[in-house]
């Protein structure tokens, strides 16, 4: 499908330091498409908002709300096309493939109850049901670990719509062993749930380091990541994720709703509460990445389990806000902070994308300033991949609609190099990097991107 000429925008330069940027250092204003980050194809979907990639079938398969698993194409250009779908035992919430099986989180009715993982074989061109395994309440995320021997689930244990039911969050740990992929139909996992001792916990997503031997989850309206020791099935830590100043140069924002671009210092104090992470190494060193959308709450108390202390303790006339417009990258073990974007997603979008500066493209209607006082961008997703010895971290941001790029070669310092976006595309959701190891496209690695508003399903090039 022609994606047509749409906004695209290309930093040519990095812009340096995140205090250097937001004070308007940066001097180069050579903005040009550079060819290393660029839209292949895209297709239209009934759900498109998360994506899993089978190499040896060059397949994609894709979920979203509502019980069918679409199965789509992806060719040695990089150009997708529908060619199935699939009709799964409830409503999806998200997908993950490992060898030739495919393994789905389902809901189930009512969606606060104890949810399943359907396991399904592909072969040929067709899925096959394996078997369906409960898991906690509210499944909202699976992932395979590298190895293949396990599934983890993140279980949200969201409340019952009258709130008189508030189950408790978990992480289950589905073991199958080393032979899972191989060893039929007959699967006897051992089934393990690690509860929360507090209701009010409700993990979000997991990332698994590249050794299968931890996972990190986000637990975002506590403003918490948990560690996982996944071979010995316990939940490990849970980090505070603390909170950003936005009163420091670097870290200002847009916080009003009045038609105009004024990115500025507030004495304001933003609550992470990141939704997707991703974890990655450097050696021996594991480090998590944060999508620090923020998370609304009725009651400010859910997020004090775990948070040390009212981040407005002590600051006259301050206000807590949800969600800092940033990404950050923690230490993985330690729970350090090693970094955090500031305004950089934020400054990006008005210099290069003033039009659809703050809006929101949930309602697809070019409005600018809409979102500037609530969450602004919203970063919903990021991913990480190595293309051409350069670490790349990739930034879905939903009520933008836009993707941004950091090289993070220099993890304790990334620069911000690309910013794109199309308002035929909006609402990234789900991104999915394929290194050029195992891409369809030789030697090339791809970002998928589920765009859940637009139901539309984009694949870009990588070669910096």
């Amino acid at each position: 499908m022609d994606l047509g000429k749409g906004i695209f925008v290309g930093l040519a330069f990095a812009f340096g330091t995140i205090g250097a940027f937001a004070q308007g250092v940066a001097k180069s204003q050579n903005v040009h498409i550079d060819p290393f980050f660029v839209p292949v194809s895209s297709v239209n979907l009934k759900t498109a908002e998360i994506a899993a990639y089978m190499p040896e079938a060059q397949r994609l398969f894709v979920v979203g709300e509502g019980d069918v698993l679409e199965i789509v194409k992806i060719d040695g250009q990089g150009k997708v096309e529908k060619e199935s779908e699939f009709t799964l035992e409830g409503e999806a919430t998200s997908v993950t493939v490992y060898d030739n099986l495919v393994a789905v989180s389902l809901l189930a009715k009512p969606s606060h109850a104890e949810g399943f993982v359907e396991v399904l074989k592909f072969e040929g061109s067709a899925l096959s049901k394996v078997a369906t395994f409960k898991v906690g309440h509210h499944p909202d995320m699976v992932t395979f670990t590298p190895d293949g021997k396990r599934l983890l689930v993140a279980c949200e244990g969201e409340p019952s719509e009258d709130g008189k039911i508030d189950p408790k969050g978990s992480v289950a740990i589905l073991e199958f062993g080393s032979d899972f992929a191989k060893s039929g139909t007959n699967f006897a996992p051992k089934i393990s749930i690690l509860e929360f001792d507090d209701a009010s916990v409700e993990p979000e997503y997991i990332s698994v380091s590249e050794d299968s031997k931890y996972a990190w989850v986000s637990l975002q309206e506590n403003n918490a990541l948990a560690r996982v020791d996944v071979e010995a099935a316990k939940i490990d830590t849970v980090f505070d994720l603390g909170y950003v100043d936005h009163s420091k140069p670097g870290f200002g924002l847009d916080a009003v709703k009045d038609g105009r671009i004024n990115i500025k210092n507030e004495n304001m104090r933003g609550l992470r509460q990141p939704d997707g992470i991703k974890a990655f190494s450097v050696g021996q060193n594991n480090f998590v990445i944060t999508a620090n959308e923020g998370e609304s709450l009725e009651d400010p108390a859910a997020w004090k389990s775990y948070a040390k202390k009212n981040p407005c303790e002590g600051a006259k006339g301050c206000k807590v806000t949800y969600g800092t417009r940033s990404i950050s990258i923690f230490d993985g073990m330690s729970g350090e902070l090693i970094w955090d974007s500031g305004d950089a997603l934020e400054q990006a979008a008005a210099k290069f994308t003033p039009e659809y500066f703050n809006w929101n493209s949930k309602k697809g209607k070019k409005k600018i300033d809409t979102r500037s006082d609530d969450k602004g961008c919203e970063p919903e997703n990021v991913t990480y991949g190595v293309v051409n010895g350069k670490r790349l971290v990739f930034v879905g941001l939903e009520r933008a609609g836009a993707i941004a790029v950091f090289d993070a070669t220099k993890y304790k310092s990334p620069k911000l190099i690309q910013y794109i976006m199309d308002p035929k595309h909006r609402g990234p959701e789900g991104i999915l990097f394929i290194p050029s190891k195992i891409s369809p496209v030789k030697k090339t690695a791809l970002l998928i991107v589920g765009y859940e508003y637009s139901k539309t399903l984009v694949v870009y090039k990588v070669d910096p």
